[in-house]
């Protein structure tokens, strides 16, 4: 007989939690936070009722623990947008494409969703916080592989700043109005942006 502790138990047991997950994330993507809910994400999976609380007790535990396969799929939208870029010369131009390329895909929006609906829910923003400082060395990561062409440039950490919080404006804009030759120019005005402030005086924050 088969127990809990054997090897075919523990890969049904991940197996499981890994098509609740799946069934979330699709439903996030298609359907957003509102309407994803544990019986959408039950009835996707194919999973009973028991298994899903088993793994995910409450709605927000669920839904932090897309995070990080969301996480997941927007590296695969930067490695995507790097091939389709691979032509772009200027090294600094290249990067910030490529980010803002991934900024406007299904799975980046959903997280930025998920920030947002956590306002005003208590649990979930705790869940969705301690999730994303699970994430976040990822997600550094992949940023300064992009810019690791500017890491020296005293600027170098104002301008990541900056233009992680310009992606995610871009990306929110994009929900109500989506215009790719606006979105262009935006992006176009942020590469100029980023190399004036890599070409000005180090940024002083002591004052």
């Amino acid at each position: 007989m088969q127990t809990a502790t054997n090897p075919t138990a523990a890969s049904r047991k991940l197996a499981t939690r890994q098509r609740l997950l799946d069934a979330a994330v699709s439903s996030l993507i298609e359907l957003g936070v509102a309407r994803t809910t544990t019986l959408e994400v039950q009835r996707r999976s194919g999973a009973s009722r028991g298994a899903l609380l088993h793994h995910f007790p409450t709605h927000a535990a669920l839904l932090s623990a897309t995070i990080e396969e969301l996480v997941r799929r927007n590296d695969e939208a930067v490695c995507q947008a790097e091939q389709a870029m691979g032509d772009i010369s200027n090294p600094l131009e290249r990067a910030i494409r490529v980010l803002s390329a991934m900024s406007l895909k299904p799975a980046f929006l959903a997280e930025l969703e998920l920030w947002a609906a956590s306002r005003t829910d208590g649990d979930l923003q705790s869940a969705i916080r301690g999730a994303e400082r699970a994430a976040r060395a990822e997600r550094e990561r992949v940023v300064e592989n992009l810019l690791a062409a500017v890491q020296k440039e005293p600027n170098y950490e104002v301008v990541k700043a900056l233009s992680i919080g310009f992606l995610r404006g871009m990306a929110l804009s994009s929900v109500l109005v989506s215009n790719p030759d606006h979105q262009e120019k935006l992006v176009a005005q942020w590469v100029w942006a980023v190399q004036v402030l890599l070409d000005a005086p180090p940024f002083d924050d002591s004052n």
